[in-house]
């Protein structure tokens, strides 16, 4: 994680995500909504590294995303015992904090529009929408649709706008 964190982000030229009540998405009712976010815990400690992907071993700040404005474009195949026990965690005020962020990328489109999606994280995501919760954590990737591409190939848009 070390060497990832001291060589591969600097060059990969990533930037973190917005500060925190910069509003940059809207529902689907066009309301603005305010991203919250987060570098601790509920419990005032600062929240460790260990749970970072490599695309997101850079950035430190965790928001709380809309579940309606994440597209999720590939089915997922999930683990129902998985499911349950992280139903179970989350629903548990005390051992919610445990559960790591998802990575959402967020791409920007051609005129503006801000573009979410998830691939990993499934199991969290499906967790999430079965306990009927309104967002999730996650760590905002800035991505292009190049980046989008990688995971969809020729299913990709062409173009957001």
């Amino acid at each position: 994680m070390n060497f990832i964190k001291q060589f591969a982000l600097q060059a990969s030229g990533r930037i973190a995500a917005p500060p925190s009540g910069q509003k940059l998405w809207a529902t689907s009712q066009q309301q603005q909504v305010v991203i919250k976010s987060s570098t601790h815990s509920g419990n005032g400690k600062h929240m460790a590294n260990l749970d970072n992907s490599v695309h997101s071993a850079g950035i430190e700040e965790v928001h709380n995303v809309p579940m309606s404005v994440i597209k999720r474009p590939i089915p997922s195949v999930l683990d129902e015992m998985k499911v349950q026990s992280l139903m179970a965690t989350i629903d548990a005020e005390t051992d919610a904090d445990n559960v790591p962020p998802v990575d959402i990328l967020w791409i920007t489109g051609s005129e503006g529009g801000n573009y979410y999606f998830s691939f990993g994280g499934c199991h969290r995501f499906e967790a999430h929408k079965r306990l009927n919760r309104q967002t999730i954590k996650a760590k905002l990737v800035r991505s292009t649709l190049g980046d989008l591409y990688h995971y969809m190939g020729s299913s990709a848009p062409k173009y957001l706008a």
